[in-house]
């Protein structure tokens, strides 16, 4: 029996095109679209739970146009604890869920010109993500518009270099969708439109310690978030006394689990001002050798 082509764990995703077309060329254009909407699927994810990490693998391929059928993954990263699998299961539902909403409306609008039509398309995605993983024992947080720009960005940048009558054809069981080079952003006016903001963010993050402060309050830790270094306030006050009344051990290498508040401002021109995060609360202590440890009993 033939494996049905579309489920609850993958897409198609395939370019259209008449005649023929040089297969690196063609080839090269697909995993450039592929890209693009992985940037986006990073965005979110990073909103939902950074516990979790996206995997993908493809299970088909079809010649004429190329037709490619790709499985989604939800992984837990190897530091964290394991997550339910039904929680895996939701996140990569609205992670598919998510590609269509953005690709229908793309196909639908066609040109984002101003900030409201950007918002429009955010409050459709918060929605869909609030009614699809609201859930007491995670912290979910809210995708800017500023953050939604960059991620489309990628995405209308690929589409622009598809020639005239080729088409980028998006299908999954939430729904279909058909893009060609028209769509286009006007990220210059949206930038201006936005001003001089200031954005705030929470999420859930596991910080490596590179230079901890014995006593201070006030001073920065230093932390490596993923491959970047970056130095955060403790504000958890209640964590800080514990810490400091030696309750519990912490050496570089050692891992915090944190909800950490980035802060930054956009300017009209683009730019973004260096960010200042801050550790709103300490979740637990990972350990290297034993992988993690409770901090309250």
């Amino acid at each position: 029996m033939p494996k049905p082509l579309l489920n609850e764990e993958n897409f198609l995703l395939n370019l259209l095109f008449e005649g023929n077309k040089q297969p690196a060329e063609a080839f090269n254009f697909l995993k450039d679209i592929f890209q693009s909407l992985s940037t986006l699927d990073d965005l979110f994810i990073s909103s939902i739970d950074n516990g979790l990490q996206i995997e993908y693998s493809l299970e088909d391929l079809e010649f004429g146009s190329i037709k490619s059928r790709i499985r989604q993954l939800i992984e837990e990263i190897p530091d964290e604890a394991i997550k339910e699998f039904n929680w895996k299961k939701l996140v990569g539902h609205f992670l598919l869920k998510l590609k269509y909403l953005v690709l229908r409306y793309l196909q639908e609008k066609e040109s984002i010109d101003s900030k409201e039509s950007l918002e429009i398309l955010m409050r459709s995605i918060e929605n869909e993500k609030t009614k699809m993983l609201k859930n007491d024992r995670f912290i979910i947080t809210e995708v800017n518009v500023y953050q939604l720009l960059t991620a489309l960005e990628p995405i209308i940048l690929v589409l622009s270099q598809l020639k005239n009558q080729e088409k980028i054809e998006y299908k999954s069981l939430d729904g279909n969708a058909i893009l060609d080079n028209k769509v286009s952003i006007n990220k210059a006016k949206i930038l201006w439109e936005l001003g001089d903001k200031k954005f705030e963010n929470e999420t859930t993050e596991i910080l490596k310690v590179k230079k901890l402060d014995l006593l201070s309050d006030n001073s920065t830790w230093n932390f490596k978030l993923g491959n970047k270094s970056i130095d955060a306030k403790i504000i958890d006050k209640d964590w800080l006394d514990k810490y400091h009344a030696r309750e519990y051990t912490l050496l570089p290498e050692d891992s915090l689990k944190v909800k950490l508040k980035v802060c930054y401002v956009n300017k009209p021109d683009g730019k973004v001002v260096k960010p200042i995060y801050e550790i709103v609360k300490v979740i637990d202590i990972i350990y290297p050798e034993n992988n993690q440890t409770t901090l309250y009993k």
